[in-house]
């Protein structure tokens, strides 16, 4: 039999039902499975952000340093034409869907009025005392359609609590309470375990502060030097290593510890 013959047998067979075209054949075929572990749908729609905006703006504008003491008077943070809507006009127009604030740093000074310290905006005099940066940043990313998101410091160079570990927990909790039920919806939250090599011994009950970000703001994701949503990178430099893979083994790192950083880092 011919070629052709041998084509226009093929193409009877096909039309008569006896075998299928390749098309349907390739329609049945199952799908791979995917290579663990994948990523939740919160860290996807967090991968595809792109760009996030971050604002450390608080007693250190004021004393022109990176690093506070915690012994910073309150009456030096004075801004004279604070403008939340100005940031978002910014990042809005950088592109970035999200915004976050450092609530507190490391010296310890909120920046919100909380009901558990004297070391905040309230004790400044900036607005007659009743200001709070925190609600006018979270007010106007809401307004301009950007997401909003906090930092709060576990390492507290102010407080005298710091190193009581049952106290000082009980305080981060209760301030973490504050921020997360009065400033609206909250997109991600920020821990760290940074302190100097010097500071006071001190134990974070980070699973116990995950579990209220979860209970209190459940769409919200949480960053941290492990995550368990977002990692730190493994530098300060600005900048990933030439290459980052997503994925780490938590159970090998800990929020805090030298030396994660061979861990995280390709």
């Amino acid at each position: 039999m011919g070629g052709a013959s041998l084509l226009r047998l093929a193409a009877a067979m096909v039309l008569t039902g006896l075998v299928s075209p390749p098309v349907a054949v390739a329609a049945r075929a199952t799908p791979p499975l995917p290579v663990l572990p994948i990523p939740t749908a919160a860290q996807l729609a967090w991968q595809r952000r792109e760009v996030i905006m971050f604002f450390h703006f608080g007693m250190n504008t004021f004393t022109n340093s990176e690093l506070g003491t915690g012994e910073e008077d309150p009456a030096l943070f004075g801004p004279a034409a604070l403008n939340a809507s100005q940031w978002m006009d910014a990042a809005a127009a950088a592109g970035a869907s999200l915004a976050i604030l450092v609530a507190k740093h490391h010296d310890g000074f909120c920046l919100w009025p909380s009901a558990y310290t004297a070391h905040s905006v309230r004790a400044s005099g900036w607005r007659s005392g009743a200001g709070d940066v925190v609600r006018e940043f979270a007010a106007a990313a809401r307004a301009r359609g950007v997401d909003a998101g906090l930092y709060l410091s576990p390492w507290d160079l102010h407080d005298q609590r710091y190193g009581r570990e049952v106290a000082y927990n009980e305080y981060y909790l209760a301030q973490l309470h504050e921020l997360l039920t009065g400033y609206g919806s909250l997109s991600e939250i920020w821990f760290d375990g940074h302190k100097d090599k010097n500071a006071t011994n001190m134990t974070y009950h980070f699973h116990e502060w995950f579990q209220i970000v979860r209970q209190l703001q459940s769409s919200s994701i949480i960053f941290s030097d492990a995550g368990p949503d977002v990692r730190w990178v493994g530098n300060e430099d600005g900048f990933v290593g030439t290459t980052c893979w997503s994925t780490v083994n938590r159970s090998m790192i800990t929020i805090g510890a030298t030396g994660i950083e061979k861990y995280i880092v390709a």
